[in-house]
């Protein structure tokens, strides 16, 4: 990479990851500011506009006689009015964070997870079933979420993997049983990314034995690989050593980083393609001769 005295321009010539990382929180950001803003980083429970249809929606779904007809129609209807697509599945995994924190409080039993963790994961199939055969865009890049073996928290990958198909992606949520099948092994050929939740740290065998399997079946074709969960967290220096691309602490930074990874791949391919050299600033993207 080299730097334009001048106008500070990042010169992109070549995919590498630590440019990526590089770029990442810098001029790149700005191309998906629009997207996914501060506001929506912070949870939807920080939102005074949403407090009411929180407790509302988590009165709900705890219910058992409450019908998914029900739950979506509070979704189209209750929720503050002009927002994108996307906020809806943000209110999702609000409701599921905030659940996970009753039952870390012991403010709600074991039932009472199964049934709003059941009710979170039907809704997510259902819109995600609505988004795909709504006029599918068959060039959309792939993210691929999966969990290593072993692991029991099955609600957060359908949930971001509905947020990515919100915001136009294709996504692909694999089940860690199919690991050594035809299967698994086209998911990872077609993917452009990949997304690994971890939330047991038991389960670290697991997941180094799926991050290399990841990067066998792929060879020269590096996969970027994003981590998020709670054993993720604490586990950073273990991630690290393993060459991890990036950590994400929450969903929507875990989309954000997609979105910059793949946009910043696209954009070299073409360059190399072209035998041009691509010019990343705040304004866009310049493509020069060499």
């Amino acid at each position: 990479m080299k730097l334009a005295a001048a106008a500070k321009r990042a010169y992109l010539t070549e995919s590498d990851g630590e440019k990526l990382r590089r770029l990442i929180e810098g001029t790149v950001a700005s191309m998906t500011a629009d997207k996914l803003s501060t506001r929506y980083d912070r949870g939807l429970e920080h939102d005074r506009l949403y407090q009411k249809a929180l407790d509302e929606f988590r009165f709900l779904i705890l219910n058992p006689r409450t019908r998914l007809a029900s739950l979506r129609a509070f979704l189209d209807h209750e929720l503050p009015q002009g927002r994108p697509y996307y906020v809806k599945v943000l209110f999702l995994e609000t409701i599921a964070r905030q659940l996970g924190q009753q039952w870390v409080s012991d403010d709600c039993d074991f039932v009472d997870v199964t049934i709003g963790s059941a009710r979170l994961q039907e809704l997510a199939t259902s819109m995600s079933f609505d988004l795909r055969n709504n006029a599918p865009d068959r060039n959309a890049p792939t993210a691929l979420i999966l969990t290593p073996p072993g692991e029991q928290h099955t609600l957060m990958p359908h949930l971001i993997g509905l947020l990515f198909e919100s915001l136009g992606w294709a996504s692909r949520v694999v089940d860690p049983a199919t690991i050594k099948t035809p299967v698994f092994v086209q998911a990872v050929e077609s993917a452009d990314i990949a997304c690994i939740g971890w939330s047991n740290n038991r389960l670290a065998a697991e997941f180094k034995s799926l991050v290399q399997e990841l990067r066998r079946l792929r060879g020269e074709a590096r996969l970027p690989l994003l981590v998020g969960g709670v054993a993720a967290l604490d586990s950073v220096d273990f991630l690290v050593g393993l060459g991890i691309d990036c950590i994400c602490d929450s969903v929507y930074s875990a989309v954000r980083i997609c979105e910059s990874y793949y946009e910043l791949e696209r954009i070299s391919r073409q360059a190399r393609a072209a035998g041009r050299t691509a010019v990343v600033t705040p304004s866009g993207i310049d493509w020069l001769t060499p």
